[in-house]
């Protein structure tokens, strides 16, 4: 039977074998964590706004309209107006 750590680290060496492969490995901490708040929030509803990003991520309102503008220049992540609300922009990831 394996242990909690074995588990642990088994599941790391997973995820750090996607990142490279979709070349994500090379994005910094707030970088992984704002595109994995996203992801996660298109798994839940299939959209996300820039408020979404805020509240699962838990950075500053600043550090993610930054981010996210450094994500998209990469190409990482797309951004539309919403056709609800005009005043938001929606939020998808493009790996």
């Amino acid at each position: 039977m394996k242990s909690f750590k074995e588990d642990l680290m088994e599941a790391v060496s997973l995820v750090s074998n996607i990142e490279h492969q979709l070349k994500i490995n090379v994005l910094n901490g707030n970088e992984k964590t704002i595109l994995y708040s996203i992801l996660l929030k298109e798994k839940e509803t299939q959209e996300c706004i820039i408020s979404d990003v805020i509240k699962i991520s838990n950075l500053s309102r600043s550090t993610v309209f930054k981010t996210l503008k450094k994500l998209e220049d990469l190409g990482y992540i797309l951004t539309h107006q919403s056709s609800s609300d005009k005043r938001e922009l929606v939020i998808s990831v493009n790996v």
